[in-house]
């Protein structure tokens, strides 16, 4: 396994030393590199992420040139770990909701074999919840129901900040196809599912101490139906592809 771990970052800079820490430079040598990918951060994120990255010998920080939202960042990473020659990117957010250290948890699962892709699931049975809403986890719960109706297959999460993927069980044909939205993940679980892909679950832990708005939850919700329904009921469900020039970044360290 060459593997990177990829690191989404808006506004996030008090809580990025947190995330780093978790990683440990020591144990991150252990992978291939780590990336900071900062999207537009107006709080200090990027510098924040360089500052660190002088006590790392395999971190890198980068910028992207336009803000791709989070779903475009996972586009980004996937595109610029493939051409980096990784085999597996492990992507974690930076808001330390999530616990770093798992994510090495997720990185020896697919090391003894079996399927490569494994997301960190916040619902499933073991996962650990600290301070999140009843409502999100009631939503949650609910949508993720009706995926697996939709899909006939059980899914426990549709998007955590913690997920392990197999690089070759991605086809940039059909992800650079859908939103940059948060739903991005929605989507990218039914062409999972959909291509045949086999992948599994790991329970995590997660935090929640800064949340979201309902009606953002609302429209997070509704989004999720309607890729579904798309999905499940039109023989394309996935937009025009976007061009790759539109996921570039610079490097900063």
């Amino acid at each position: 396994m060459k593997t990177i771990i990829a690191i989404p970052a808006y506004n996030c800079a008090p809580q990025l030393p947190r995330v780093l820490a978790g990683l440990d430079p020591e144990r991150a040598r252990t992978v291939h590199e780590v990336w900071v990918v900062d999207n537009g951060s107006t709080d200090g994120t990027a510098e924040v992420a360089v500052q660190l990255a002088a006590g790392w010998s395999n971190l890198r920080v980068f910028r992207n040139r336009r803000n791709v939202n989070l779903g475009g960042t996972h586009k980004t990473v996937f595109l610029k770990a493939r051409e980096a020659g990784a085999t597996h990117v492990v992507i974690l957010h930076g808001d330390d909701q999530a616990k770093a250290q798992e994510a090495y948890e997720l990185i020896a699962l697919a090391a003894v074999g079996g399927p490569q892709t494994i997301l960190g699931s916040r619902f499933a049975r073991g996962a650990r919840l600290h301070g999140y809403d009843a409502k999100r986890i009631l939503g949650n719960r609910v949508l993720n129901g009706i995926y697996s109706l939709g899909t006939l297959r059980v899914l426990t999460d549709l998007g955590s900040g913690l997920n392990l993927f197999a690089l070759d069980d991605l086809d940039s044909r059909t992800y650079l196809r859908f939103g940059d939205k948060l739903s991005f993940n929605y989507e990218l679980i039914l062409d999972l599912i959909g291509r045949g892909v086999d992948f599994r679950y790991l329970p995590i832990t997660w935090r929640e101490e800064d949340q979201v708005s309902n009606a953002r939850n609302v429209r997070v919700f509704t989004d999720g139906l309607s890729i579904l329904a798309r999905w499940r009921f039109r023989r394309d469900p996935w937009g025009p592809p976007a061009p790759a020039t539109d996921y570039e970044w610079d490097r900063l360290a």
